[in-house]
This record gives structure tokens, C-alpha cells and sequence, in this order.
């Protein structure tokens, strides 16, 4: 069991650990069986690891670590907040789909953070006025498909997503980039404890973590993951939201973005998102239930599907059976099947023409 409170307390540690991150730490509890048992393992043992082992081994000894960790699990415990494994069963399952996943998150607030649907919205701090009324209608239409809606707590567009998402009686959750024991920008404070009332502050942050800049674009991460879609609402050409965009791609998430005049500095990321192929442009919340078939009846009331008129060469099945359920690019499914790339192109983009397969933002293919 890799969830019990004396291995959360022992995961906490671990993390402490210089040179140990979600991944190598995750790769720790899978060899040794648990944090504890990583952090109580035998020289032997660790040697056969490498440098990773000698530097377990020379901080494992220090006490400072283990009584960090139970500052963490008493803070929480009069805070009434949450500490949530990779290995709990209330983990977002999305977001344990990414290979950098947070070992443990930090949550205030009672929230399912495995909703049916889940929406991150994103955008500049800078936002304009137009921004904040493309955000607020898109929350508003977004109402009836009974989204969770996640957001940074950032000013801007964050800022609006939260709001519009309370106003519209939507749980929500705000992803911040320190620890809970404070909150950033001190001027939501306010707004973060209206979340709380039906929602959540999530974090994989401990105690005492300051929102430094290398915080946000692992924060990032978080909201990126953690959703079936992310929306850039305003955008310059860089920034958190772009970051967290490309994190959406890269995790095969459906991106999108809402598009402004040519010339607007925050529009600009978003026009190029659309241009370059790495968002669906948006209009409305329809555009979204469009692309993710949230407007399909439900699996009891579909009729029974009718056999394709056509039938599937061997070559084209071993395609559509090395997608799967998952949007893979080309070179995916080429070291996959072990086709050539100009074979697995071709015949792709014969499997679309006939419906097949379908092509997504970021080159990527899924089954239609």
C-alpha cells in the first residue's frame, strides 16, 4: 500500500531530497516498494542505483526531512486541507496520465478533481476588456455541460475564469504555484476563499514555498494536465499561458484559443496558437462540446453502430489499432507499428479522408 499516512509522510521527505523530483521519486517508491522503505534502504541497495542512490544515501540520515514532512501533515490537519498521493484513488486520474505527475498534491477545499469534464482556462495578466467578456460568456455557456473549471488565481484572465465560474454556481479550482500557508497575489485572497466555498486551492507545493518564478511553469503543468481541454482567452506570442498550451499538446489534450484583431499584443499568442495548427479556434462554449462530442447522446441511447461500407486493409487496421484511445503523431505511430514515417503519413491521411482517423492540433491523429 503506497498510501497509507506513514508512506505520505515518508513521500513528503523524499521530496525533500536534493536531486529528487516527482519522476525520480515516483521510480524510487516503484523499486523499493514504498518512500519509506526508498529512504530506509539498505548502501548495498542503493549503490546498485548510482549517483541517485549515493545522494539518497548521504541525506538520508538527517532527521530534518521526516520532521518537515510532519510539519506538513499538522499544518494541513489544522488547516482542514488534504494530502493527496499518486497512488490515491481521488488522484486526477488525467493528470497521473503525464509522466512529470506531482507525487503529492496539497488541496483546501472540497472539489472532485475527476469531474466528467474539466476545463483549464488561461490568459494574460494583462487582460483586456475584451478578454475578460469572450471569458465570462464562455464560462456562462459553459454552465449546462456542468464543467469544472481550473484557472491559475493569477490577475487577468485567471482571475475572471474564477469569478465567472462562482457567479455561475460552477466548482472550480485554483492552481497556485507556492505553498498553502499563504496566497499570491495577496489580493485575491478574497477570491480564493469564494473558491473555497466550492471549489479548491491545489498545490504541490509544501509550506513556506514562495510563488517564485520557476514555480509557475510547474504549476503550469498542473492545470494543463489535470483537464480534457485548455483555453488561451488573451495571449502575448510568450508567456504562462503559451507554456501551458504547448504542455497541453504534449499531453494530447485538446487546446484551444479565442482569436483577436491582427495587431492586438494579446491576441497575438492566440492567433498564433490557431495559425500554426496548436489550437482549435473558439467562438463559443458549442465549439468545445463540438470537438470533445459532448453533445452525443449518451452510450444506452445510441443506436447500434452500422458496419462501414468499406472494410480495412490489414496495414490500415494495425494503424487504427496502434492509435487506440489516445492522439499520437506520426512518429509515435510510426516507432509504435514499426512502419516507415512516410508509409504511416500515406495511409493516414487515406484513413482521414474516409473518416477514419481524424487530425488534431500539433500534428497529432485520433481515431474519429
Amino acid at each position: 500500500m503506497k498510501d497509507t499516512p506513514e508512506d505520505i509522510l515518508y513521500q513528503i521527505a523524499l521530496l525533500e531530497m536534493t536531486h529528487v523530483g516527482p519522476v525520480v521519486a515516483r521510480k524510487l517508491i516503484d523499486h523499493f516498494g514504498s518512500a519509506k522503505a526508498a529512504i530506509e534502504a539498505q548502501e548495498s541497495e542503493l549503490d546498485e542505483l548510482g549517483d541517485i542512490g549515493k545522494k539518497i544515501l548521504s541525506q538520508r540520515t538527517s532527521d530534518e526531512m521526516l520532521n518537515f514532512a510532519r510539519a506538513q501533515l499538522l499544518f494541513c490537519e489544522n488547516k482542514g486541507a488534504q494530502v493527496m498521493s499518486f497512488y490515491n484513488e481521488q488522484y486526477p486520474f488525467r493528470l497521473k496520465q503525464c509522466t512529470d505527475a506531482p507525487l503529492v498534491l496539497y488541496q483546501h477545499g472540497h472539489c472532485n478533481l475527476n469531474s466528467k469534464r474539466v476545463v483549464s482556462i488561461v490568459g494574460t495578466r494583462n487582460c483586456t476588456g475584451y478578454g475578460r467578456e469572450k471569458c465570462a460568456k464562455l464560462v456562462e455557456e459553459l454552465q449546462k455541460y456542468d464543467v469544472l473549471i481550473v484557472s491559475g488565481l493569477a490577475f487577468g484572465v485567471d482571475a475572471q475564469a474564477h469569478t465567472s465560474a462562482i457567479e455561475n454556481n460552477l466548482y472550480n479550482v485554483a492552481v497556485v504555484a507556492h505553498g498553502l500557508d499563504r496566497v499570491y497575489p495577496s489580493e485575491h485572497r478574497s477570491l480564493a476563499n469564494q473558491i473555497l466555498q466550492k471549489g479548491a486551492v491545489l498545490t504541490e507545493f509544501p509550506t513556506k514555498t514562495n510563488p517564485d518564478r520557476e514555480n509557475f511553469p510547474k504549476r503550469n503543468r498542473i492545470v494543463a494536465g489535470m483537464a480534457d481541454a485548455i483555453v488561451v482567452v488573451e495571449s502575448a506570442i510568450k508567456g504562462g499561458s503559451m507554456i501551458t498550451a504547448r504542455l497541453g499538446n504534449d499531453y494530447s489534450r485538446d487546446v484551444f484559443a479565442i482569436p483577436g484583431r491582427i495587431g492586438d499584443t494579446f491576441s497575438a499568442g492566440c492567433n498564433h496558437l490557431i495559425k500554426t495548427n496548436q489550437a482549435h479556434l473558439i467562438h463559443s462554449a458549442s465549439d468545445i462540446a463540438y470537438i470533445l462530442d459532448w453533445d452525443k447522446a449518451s452510450p444506452k441511447s445510441l443506436p447500434v453502430q452500422k458496419k462501414l461500407n468499406f472494410e480495412l486493409t490489414p496495414l490500415e487496421t494495425k494503424l487504427v489499432e496502434t492509435l487506440g484511445n489516445a492522439a499520437k503523431t506520426i512518429d509515435e505511430i510510426a516507432v509504435a507499428s514499426s512502419l516507415q514515417v512516410n508509409e504511416v503519413s500515406t495511409q493516414l491521411l487515406m484513413l482521414e479522408l474516409r473518416g477514419v482517423v481524424k487530425q488534431l492540433p500539433g500534428k497529432k491523429f485520433k481515431v474519429a
